[in-house]
C-alpha cells in the first residue's frame, strides 16, 4: 500500500527538510519553487493557515497540505519576535542577522528565558483540517554556538541541556524541538480522521 502524500506550504529549504524527515511514514513534497504567499496573520496559526489554503488549489486532491509557522518568543522582550521571527532584522535578513538582532536587544538583560512556538496545520482531502502545535523551552545564550540546524538554533539553548539547538543531533533535535512536537501531534491527529 503506498503512503498518503502531504505537500508542504514553504518555500523554506530547512523546514522542508526538516518535516520531510519528521513526517517520514508519509510521501512528502514541496511546495514549488518561489511558493511565498503574503503572511498577514497576527499569529502563528493564522500565518500557517493562509500559507496552506494558498498551496491547496495547486495541488492532487487527494493530497494533504500541510503549513508550518514558528516562532520565537522571548519572555523579556514582550513576547517579540514571536510571528515577525524570520523577518525580525528586516525583509531579507538572513539567520545570522535575526540572531545578532536578538543578542543586541538583550545586551546586559539577565533574565533570558524563551520558547520556540510552532503550529501546524493540516488541510485534509475533501475539506476539514488538523492543527498540531509544540512549544520547547529554553534560555537566550549570549553568544551563537553550533553549526547544526537554522534560525535561531545557534542561540538558544533548550531546558535541561547545557548545548544549544545548533550543537544537538538531528534527532536528538526532533525529539525535543517545537517543530518535533508538532510535526507528531499532526501526525497522530491525521491518523485519527
Amino acid at each position: 500500500m503506498s503512503k498518503a502524500r502531504i505537500a508542504l506550504a514553504t518555500g523554506n529549504a530547512d523546514k522542508v527538510h526538516e518535516l520531510s524527515r519528521l513526517l517520514s511514514d508519509y510521501e512528502v513534497t514541496a511546495a514549488p519553487e518561489g511558493f511565498d504567499p503574503e503572511e498577514t496573520g497576527t499569529t502563528l496559526f493564522q500565518n500557517a493557515l493562509i500559507k496552506a489554503e494558498a498551496l491547496r488549489p495547486d495541488v492532487d486532491p487527494d493530497t494533504i497540505v500541510v503549513a508550518d509557522d514558528s516562532g520565537l518568543c522571548v519572555h523579556a522582550l514582550g513576547g517579540r519576535p514571536g510571528v515577525f521571527s524570520s523577518r525580525y532584522a528586516g525583509p531579507d535578513a538572513t539567520y545570522s542577522d535575526n540572531c545578532l538582532r536578538l543578542m543586541e536587544e538583550l545586551e546586559g538583560v539577565e533574565m533570558r528565558g524563551a520558547a520556540f512556538v510552532a503550529v501546524l496545520v493540516g488541510l485534509l482531502p475533501g475539506g476539514g483540517s488538523v492543527v498540531g502545535c509544540g512549544v520547547c523551552a529554553g534560555n537566550i545564550t549570549p553568544a551563537m554556538r553550533g553549526e547544526g540546524g537554522f534560525g535561531y538554533d545557534p542561540v538558544f539553548q533548550p531546558l535541561g541541556d547545557d548545548r544549544t539547538m545548533a550543537q544537538l543531533t538531528t534527532d536528538e533535535k526532533a525529539a525535543i524541538s517545537h517543530r518535533g512536537r508538532a510535526a507528531r501531534r499532526l501526525a497522530s491527529a491525521l491518523v485519527s480522521v
